[in-house]
């Protein structure tokens, strides 16, 4: 759904759990306009789920011709990427920020990845190795009052040596050519 939002600057992964399961009135006209429908339709308890012939032109084309390229080309590479392997071998070799959002890592992941909207920082291999700094990155896009904005992380430290060698098993290193070549012309 992110994907098709993207022409409205607009997110919806992610931003109604942050907001108590709440999301904007904006965000809710543009989901429901996807699907062709009004509001009130989805807000019936009694509403049916939509068949993919009765949503709108728009998200049918998206279903037809988009989503199937996105997922065989993850599927192309005969195993699925891991998005936290990805993510450690950014921070250690890509990173000089002190402070990072997610929004900073993620559009430098290799492709299904770079279109991701979240990490989580709280299982797997990324398990304690960042700490929240309550500190946050607004986005001019999302103008609810009670949206605090994007969470700055910092590392605890040194990426353990057992982490990255597990990280480093499970990526492919040459996706990550764009940013090889970026720092080689600095």
């Amino acid at each position: 759904m992110d994907i098709l939002l993207q022409k409205y600057g607009l997110v919806y992964t992610g931003v109604e759990s942050q907001l108590e399961k709440a999301i904007s009135l904006d965000l809710a006209k543009r989901i429901s306009n996807l699907f062709g429908k009004d509001i009130e339709y989805f807000l019936d308890k009694n509403c049916v789920l939509l068949t993919k012939e009765d949503t709108s032109k728009e998200l049918q084309d998206f279903l037809n011709n988009v989503l199937p390229n996105l997922s065989s080309q993850q599927g192309s590479s005969q195993k699925k990427l891991s998005l936290s392997a990805y993510v450690i071998i950014y921070l250690k070799y890509f990173n000089s920020e002190k402070s990072f959002a997610n929004s900073d890592i993620l559009p430098h992941l290799p492709p299904p990845l770079n279109k991701l909207t979240s990490i989580d920082w709280t299982s797997g291999l990324l398990k304690g190795l960042v700490t929240n700094t309550k500190k946050y990155k607004k986005n001019p896009n999302i103008t609810d009052k009670r949206y605090h904005g994007e969470v700055y992380y910092t590392l605890n430290g040194p990426i353990p040596t057992e982490t990255f060698d597990k990280a480093l098993k499970k990526v492919d290193l040459a996706l990550f050519e764009h940013l090889l070549e970026r720092t080689k012309n600095k």
